[in-house]
């Protein structure tokens, strides 16, 4: 698969609102520059060799595959070695400077998940290498911006939950199942382990409905705007609603269609927009 069929997926909300943002703060957009992107994955490779453990095909053999088996759905368009490190945490993290990076993640994740559903969560990181997040740092601009306005803030905020979107279908075109998909997201969001999988798609499906029926009531001070990452209900439905294009696209089916695909861009970005529009 070529790359820029996997940055096609990308959602089309978060780019609509990057470029608002960049036309909001005009000079002021936050875009890292080469050198300094560089310079701080070389800092932060430094850091993992020191303090984490690089997977290797001796040391890890399963995980190893795993994780190339993700790397090369990208066709050779990303570089980059997996770390772990200790830790309980249903966690992982990556920073990228253009198509080179390096991926951290937790040791309760090699324990815990299946082979799958760490594609799923490699995929993810992955996507944010691919649609280039690290080089718009949400964190590091809201901490050194000595001025900004509620507006901006907000849309920001609005990105970065959107960037999570586009990196779960880049997970989801890794393990290939909505299933695996649904489980490795439940399991971050819960610590739990060992329910049927039918159960949980239930269970989400439920909490979303149950969420969408409270956006028809009137709400004040609602604070969702600071999160950083889309509510887990939503993050299901935006996964439900584009599985089989994206399982498609995977399988390289003629039935395929970006069309159609953009059609459920625009069902996902109504979705988000009416949870914005309540803060």
């Amino acid at each position: 698969m070529l790359l820029k069929d996997i940055q096609s997926l990308r959602f089309g909300y978060e780019s609509n609102l990057l470029r608002i943002i960049a036309t909001q703060l005009g000079p002021a957009f936050p875009l890292m520059g080469h050198d300094k992107a560089k310079n701080l994955l070389d800092a932060r490779r430094r850091d993992l060799i020191g303090d984490a453990v690089r997977v290797t095909s001796d040391l890890l053999p399963d995980v190893y595959e795993t994780y190339h088996s993700c790397l090369d759905i990208f066709g050779g368009g990303l570089r980059g070695d997996l770390f772990v490190q200790q830790s309980r945490e249903y966690n992982a993290n990556v920073f990228a400077h253009g198509k080179k990076f390096d991926l951290l993640i937790h040791s309760a994740l090699l324990n815990d998940f299946t082979s799958d559903e760490l594609r799923f969560v490699i995929g993810h990181e992955l996507g944010h290498v691919a649609f280039e997040h690290s080089r718009f740092s949400l964190h590091d601009f809201l901490s050194d911006a000595e001025e900004i306005s509620a507006d901006t803030a907000d849309l920001m905020f609005r990105w970065s939950r959107a960037s999570e979107i586009s990196a779960d279908r880049v997970g989801l075109l890794c393990c290939g199942k909505l299933t695996t998909a649904v489980t490795a997201l439940f399991r971050t969001s819960s610590g739990l382990s060992g329910i049927d999988v039918d159960r949980i798609l239930r269970s989400f499906r439920k909490q979303y409905e149950e969420l969408e029926a409270q956006l028809t009531q009137p709400t004040t001070g609602n604070l969702s705007w600071v999160r950083t990452h889309p509510m887990m209900a939503i993050r299901f439905k935006a996964l439900e609603l584009a599985a089989l294009d994206i399982v498609s696209l995977r399988q390289g089916a003629a039935g395929f269609s970006w069309k159609g695909f953009r059609r459920i861009d625009g069902q996902v970005a109504a979705i988000l927009e009416a949870i914005d529009a309540q803060t």
